[in-house]
């Protein structure tokens, strides 16, 4: 039709109804009340329709239709303008971050403090997962940042690494099976459990990774906490990063099984993210963050 409604109409019509007449509309505007009536005058005029009955004052139906798209126009501007502003304070920063448990209890609680020291006003979202599910959380977009160690087959992430780890396979020193595991553990481990924090579907791996057809069973344990307890008890075999030996009293009560091709397993730790996102400015930051810590 190749009319178009100015924003200023818009609003003098959302006044003069909702402030029932042309003087106190003028006075909420603060303009007057001569621009109020040439304003619906002229929109009237523009669309050819009649928006306002004057005596008494009402919406005609055709004002009705203008006044809720009035309305809509306004909410949708308030809205714009609150998101600009949020966005000028970081506000509208989001993190969204999977991390496994050792990361969760040795750095993450300093990397997320001085984010938010940094960025108050950022949305945050952090799950902890056991390894393999924070890769599965980035690869569904559960979660926009994964930090964790990295897998053999990652095709689908992007990784960013930041340190190396060492995962020990340990069992407690007063453990039954402690003299045999010292001279034969593969013979040993056929009666043993070994217990990890996730178990996912064997035909996932290929055969010569799955180290736990060398075990008699598999315990699934989530925490970290209760997973050390297990091992101090001696109810099971386990892997252990080489920072809960240092850092864990319990893991004084552990020693290495040794002599095994999979004793030890080095492994990449740091982000990842899929290859086919763009990452949001909260991740961008996380991202600089990390690598300031680990680089320092």
């Amino acid at each position: 039709m190749g009319i178009r409604l100015e924003s200023q109409e818009l609003r003098v019509v959302v006044a003069v109804a909702e402030y029932g007449g042309f003087k106190r509309a003028a006075q909420h505007l603060a303009i007057s009340q001569s621009a109020v009536s040439q304003a619906i005058t002229g929109l009237e005029r523009k669309l050819d329709q009649r928006l306002f009955h004057r005596r008494p004052l009402e919406l005609t139906e055709a004002g009705m239709r203008v006044l809720t798209y009035s309305q809509s126009r306004a909410r949708e501007e308030a809205q714009l303008l609150g998101d600009l502003s949020a966005i000028k304070l970081g506000e509208q920063s989001h993190l969204s971050l999977a991390v496994n448990g050792t990361i969760n209890r040795y750095h993450a609680p300093a990397l997320v403090l001085e984010y938010c020291q940094q960025h108050p006003y950022a949305r945050l979202q952090l799950d902890e997962l056991p390894s393999r599910q924070v890769i599965q959380a980035v690869v569904s977009g559960a979660a926009e940042l994964g930090m964790g160690p990295f897998q053999s087959r990652m095709p689908a992430l992007e990784g960013i690494p930041l340190y190396e780890e060492l995962r020990t396979l340990v069992v407690a020193s007063g453990h039954p099976a402690v003299a045999q595991l010292r001279t034969e553990p593969l013979a040993a481990l056929a009666e043993l459990p070994l217990l990890a924090s996730f178990l996912d579907d064997p035909e996932e791996r290929p055969g010569a990774q799955r180290i736990r057809d060398y075990f008699c069973r598999v315990w699934e344990v989530r925490s970290i906490s209760m997973r050390l307890r297990l091992l101090a008890a001696g109810h099971a075999l386990g892997y252990v990063s080489d920072q809960l030996l240092v850092h864990e009293p319990l893991c004084e009560r552990l020693e290495e099984v040794a002599g095994l091709p999979f004793s030890r397993i080095p492994r990449r730790v740091g982000l990842f993210y899929r290859k086919d996102a763009v990452l949001s400015a909260g991740a961008r930051r996380f991202v600089r963050l990390c690598r300031e810590r680990w680089s320092a």
